[in-house]
């Protein structure tokens, strides 16, 4: 799929939501939030709503749901008419009429209405509700689609890390797809990390099934609380984890990085996920430096201090980066 016709489809899905009976303000804040963030956005959403209106048009006193909201008016009309329903065989049709060209795309769209996008920038962490009850929290450059209905609940993981607390439905599991690996759920606390060649799994509460689609033949592995999975495409190493290993795991939570004993190499790519200012080593001995504490996230020039004044490392910072490495005997005088 191309990055226009996903725009495009978003754009679609967002108006066939606000379509719907029950729109919320959280909702009209949830839009507002989408269109402003890109002009590419804004225009794809104007250019549907001008074709649902056209369609509207068509049917006498329909009104339609695209009108764009202002950029911080999140208020909501009570009692305003609604629309015809969003499956309506004449808004369906025509729509046909109208949008001609772009019917095909524009449908598929319709189909899945109830796909969320779930999106956070560059050093940010952000908790969304889902409408069964569910709790998802977002950390640094995640991208995460949900789709929640009363037949199924469905989360896709593309990227990024998230903290997952899922409300109980025996009915209806809850499952998580991190590229070829699929988690189940009924309703429990875990986190998921997606790198790359790896998906992450640590369960806070509850139980979860983890199934990697990678190895043929693969039995599913179960775990239960403070266990851990690593599922690559050879492999699913599964571990036990401690209360402080747990901490560790999810100190993100609270805007923290907590290392016990970790190379310089990990610690620096660690902070590298929150920060455009890059922390670059430029030797081996500095980067098998072994460190450990807690450290705010996005404090990473106050890292670097900390390494050159109780290291004795020499540091370089520049606009962009923050380049680490030993410190080299000075020749004498």
């Amino acid at each position: 799929m191309t990055k226009h016709l996903e725009i495009e489809q978003q754009a679609a899905a967002w108006l066939a939501r606000k379509d719907r009976d029950g729109w919320s303000a959280a909702e009209q804040a949830q839009l507002d939030q989408w269109i402003n963030s890109a002009t590419a956005h804004r225009v794809a959403y104007l250019r549907l709503a001008a074709t649902w209106s056209k369609a509207d048009l068509l049917a006498p006193g329909a009104a339609g749901p695209g009108a764009l909201p202002a950029r911080h008016d999140h208020a909501i009309a009570d009692g305003a008419r609604r629309p015809l329903p969003r499956y309506s065989a004449w808004r369906i049709a025509a729509a046909i009429l109208v949008t001609v060209g772009t019917a095909t795309g524009l449908f598929a769209t319709r189909a899945s209405v109830s796909e969320v996008r779930y999106e956070t920038t560059l050093g940010a962490h952000q908790t969304f509700a889902l409408k069964d009850g569910s709790k998802l929290t977002l950390n640094t450059a995640t991208l995460l689609r949900a789709r929640v209905s009363q037949t199924g609940r469905t989360v896709w993981l593309d990227k990024g890390e998230a903290y997952f607390d899922i409300a109980h439905d025996a009915a209806h599991p809850f499952v998580v797809i991190s590229g070829a690996n699929r988690i189940t759920v009924l309703g429990t606390k875990f986190a998921i990390r997606r790198e790359a060649g790896a998906t992450n799994v640590v369960v806070v509460d509850g139980r979860v099934r983890v199934e990697n689609g990678q190895i043929p033949n693969q039995l599913p592995v179960i775990l239960v609380k403070h266990q851990k999975v690593v599922a690559t495409s050879v492999k699913m190493l599964k571990s036990d984890e401690s209360d402080a290993g747990i901490e560790q795991v999810l100190s993100w939570r609270q805007g923290k990085l907590i290392f016990s004993q970790v190379t310089l190499d990990y610690a620096a790519s660690e902070f590298n996920r929150y920060n455009k200012k890059r922390l670059v080593l430029a030797d081996a001995e500095a980067a098998k430096l072994r460190i450990g504490g807690s450290f705010d996230v996005d404090n990473v020039s106050g890292f670097a201090s900390l390494l050159q004044r109780g290291f004795g490392l020499d540091v370089l910072e520049t606009d962009d980066t923050i380049t680490i490495a030993s410190r080299r005997p000075r020749p004498a005088p």
